[in-house]
């Protein structure tokens, strides 16, 4: 099965029975994918972008520092926006999904068919020992007994998201030799040396764009928004979503957690905050799922009112 053609992989719940009736209850939630709706929302994250370009160029210190932290934030929206193609959520279209989806990747280096490959993986065997996730923090769910340091380094691979980085370095290197990807098909394979190919003349156009400019326009519109801004909001909204969970539980209830947020982080997050839900019906667009969540809160073994709380319990558990 080439999980990367495929648009979604159902979650699965303890007993198919139960799942197929939870299913059957829930069809009326069911829709098309309303493509206009994307669109304004991928205009709204491409307009703050380039007003955070405008900002940080300005010579104040103090536009640099919103410059950088709003494009900064698009990078990681951006990369939300980017889970609703993977799942061909986006457009009704395939190659509308994949267009949208390559270039909504490009600022933090992610390859849309690497991600969608992994991402639909995980979809698959979350809640076995074979699911891995595409963004890697070691200790991905916080399940090993670590020391202070331990935990020290854990949480600075996370927030830095290195392992992301330097894999990228690693694929690169790939798909310049024209080397094909370990556990992917040819065709799969071919898609994430387009991915990285795409990303490296993108990184070569601003280098040059810079040399010529003799300005750091690179320095200030991608590598300081992404490493010290992106990388760590991003870990932010992922890091909730399983971690602390029961994850080799195959239900949905029991492995993953939803976080219900204001209406701006649930724009933000492009409502991957609802991640119960979004596991139990990965077909379902995004912009159903508080309505998934009305019908389905009350089953939620793992859930919290706002990131604040969630990280706000977890670092009192942390501290002890």
């Amino acid at each position: 099965m080439d999980l990367a053609a495929d648009g979604a992989v159902e979650s699965a719940l303890p007993n198919p029975q139960e799942a197929a009736e939870l299913r059957a209850a829930l069809k009326h939630l069911r829709a098309q994918p309303r493509g206009w709706v994307f669109s304004c929302k991928f205009a709204l994250c491409v307009l703050l972008t380039a007003v955070g370009v405008g900002v940080v160029l300005q010579p104040e210190w103090w536009c640099r520092v919103t410059g950088v932290v709003l494009i900064g934030c698009m990078f990681a929206h951006a990369a939300e926006l980017q889970h609703e193609t993977l799942h061909n959520l986006a457009y009704r279209s395939r190659r509308a999904n994949a267009v949208a989806g390559i270039v909504l990747g490009l600022p933090m280096l992610i390859s849309f068919a690497a991600y969608k490959a992994a991402h639909l993986r995980h979809h698959r065997d979350l809640g076995t020992s074979m699911n891995r996730e595409f963004f890697d923090y070691g200790d991905q769910y916080g399940v090993e007994e670590r020391s202070k340091f331990g935990t020290f380094v854990d949480w600075t691979v996370r927030f830095t998201m290195v392992h992301h980085y330097v894999l990228f370095v690693a694929n690169l290197g790939r798909s310049l030799i024209v080397s094909d990807f370990g556990g992917e098909s040819a065709r799969v394979s071919r898609r994430i040396r387009r991915d990285h190919c795409l990303a490296f003349a993108m990184l070569l156009t601003l280098s040059v764009l810079s040399w010529s400019l003799e300005s750091g326009v690179i320095v200030w519109v991608w590598l300081l928004p992404l490493a010290l801004v992106a990388g760590p909001v991003h870990a932010l909204i992922e890091v909730p979503e399983h971690y602390g969970c029961e994850t080799l539980n195959r239900d949905p209830f029991a492995n993953t957690r939803t976080i219900r947020s204001n209406r701006i982080l649930t724009w933000f997050t492009n409502s991957n905050n609802f991640h119960v839900e979004h596991h139990l019906m990965p077909n379902l667009p995004l912009e159903r799922l508080p309505d998934l969540h009305s019908e389905v809160r009350d089953r939620i073994r793992y859930f919290n009112r706002g990131y604040l709380e969630y990280f706000g319990k977890l670092l009192q558990r942390r501290s002890r």
